[in-house]
């Protein structure tokens, strides 16, 4: 009775995620002759989504294209990949290491539009976001016809200050700058937590006693 129970759950669930859920087939460019993936994550992660237009969808299954910067769900028919019709408002990846929150809408800035995704690292009164990229490198080794292709993995922050998006490198003398009239207090805190500028934890304790101040 219960395995009767969990297949005909499985049945309805799919059959309304097929009739709420709006995609179409990815124009996927061909990637085969480049080291490497596109993608976030080479195989799906279960994640939460929001749509510009309210609708919200739970632990589907999820791919993120790096290069593109388009979100992907799995075709329950064949497990192929589909774009969402409607724009992407929002979406969480559901790692075993943790969350990974995503979401669009910030300023324009550096060549990413306002439709651009940012992992928010901190959500506090100030804003910690992430961007990764991937490019698509080529090298010709020295004596060789052949060139080889790669993808080359990229990672900016930003934070958001007057209405704008601001770039910044995490390092002690460009985050003092940004702290302005509480980088004594700051400057401090630094010092004694012996913060390391290339790992995220770090720059979000930050980012949060910067908000406690």
């Amino acid at each position: 009775m219960t395995i009767l129970l969990l297949f005909v759950f499985v049945g309805i669930t799919k059959a309304q995620y097929l009739q709420d859920v709006q995609g179409r087939p990815v124009m996927e460019k061909s990637y085969t002759d480049i080291a490497g993936t596109p993608l976030l994550f080479a195989h799906w992660i279960p994640g939460d989504v929001k749509l510009d237009n309210g609708s919200s969808y739970q632990n589907i299954p999820l791919k993120y294209n790096l290069v593109d910067d388009i979100l992907y769900f799995m075709n329950p028919k064949d497990s192929t990949m589909l774009e969402f019709v409607q724009p992407v408002k929002s979406f969480t990846l559901k790692t075993l290491t943790g969350d990974l929150n995503y979401a669009n809408g910030f300023p324009a800035v550096d060549g990413f539009k306002a439709s651009s995704f940012y992992q928010i690292l901190y959500d506090g009164k100030t804003k910690l976001l992430k961007k990764a990229t991937k490019t698509v490198l080529e090298n010709r080794p020295y004596n060789s016809a052949t060139v080889e292709r790669t993808f080359l993995d990229t990672v900016e922050y930003f934070t958001l200050q007057d209405g704008k998006t601001i770039k910044i490198r995490p390092s002690k003398k460009v985050l003092l700058e940004l702290f302005g009239e509480k980088s004594n207090p700051m400057g401090d805190y630094l010092k004694k937590e012996k913060i390391d500028f290339k790992n995220d934890d770090d720059l979000i304790k930050v980012f949060k006693y910067y908000d406690s101040l």
